[in-house]
């Protein structure tokens, strides 16, 4: 329960940082993609979050490797 607004930025925030481990991460933002897509279908950020996760998803944005 809480403002979609706050959600995604959590999870956008999530998705942008420096990633340790790209598989949890995408477990943990493939539940709320899925959350907000069921409650807010119509929204904007619904969609945009989708697409963010459906594009790493897809390898288009490959994180940096530390070597």
């Amino acid at each position: 329960m809480g403002e979609i607004e706050e959600a995604i930025g959590m999870g956008t925030t999530a998705l942008e940082a420096d990633r340790k481990s790209l598989p949890s991460l995408l477990l943990v933002a493939d539940e709320l993609d899925k959350e907000l897509r069921a409650r807010y279908p119509r929204e904007t950020a619904s969609r945009d979050f989708h697409e963010q996760v459906m594009t790493i998803k897809r390898g288009a944005a490959r994180p940096e490797l530390p070597f």
